[in-house]
């Protein structure tokens, strides 16, 4: 998380973010050195993350229990249905965890 937000800070800003200062915001908002312009920033992105990651964890119980429940065959056929970007040829086969 802590690169994550380093790297996207140093795409849209010329000053640079401390990396050492996004770790100890990341542990305690009340530590660090960061501006409060960064601290906003920082606190964004970790909600970025946290989203994707949330997203991830829905999307793979989701797709076990379709599997349990046979309303899917695989996750090849879940991500056909709820992640067409991510859809392979029916020659190809995905990794369980590829696409989600």
């Amino acid at each position: 998380m802590r690169r994550y937000i380093v790297n996207r800070w140093s795409r849209t800003h010329e000053d640079p973010i401390d990396e050492d200062g996004v770790a100890l915001f990341l542990c305690d908002e009340n530590r660090g050195t960061l501006t409060d312009e960064q601290r906003i920033f920082a606190k964004e992105c970790r909600e970025e993350i946290k989203a994707c990651y949330r997203n991830a964890v829905f999307q793979m119980f989701q797709c076990g229990e379709m599997m349990c429940r046979h309303l899917v065959s695989g996750p090849e056929e879940y991500c056909r249905i709820f992640l067409p970007q991510y859809a392979v040829p029916c020659s190809k086969r995905l990794s369980p965890c590829n696409g989600l």
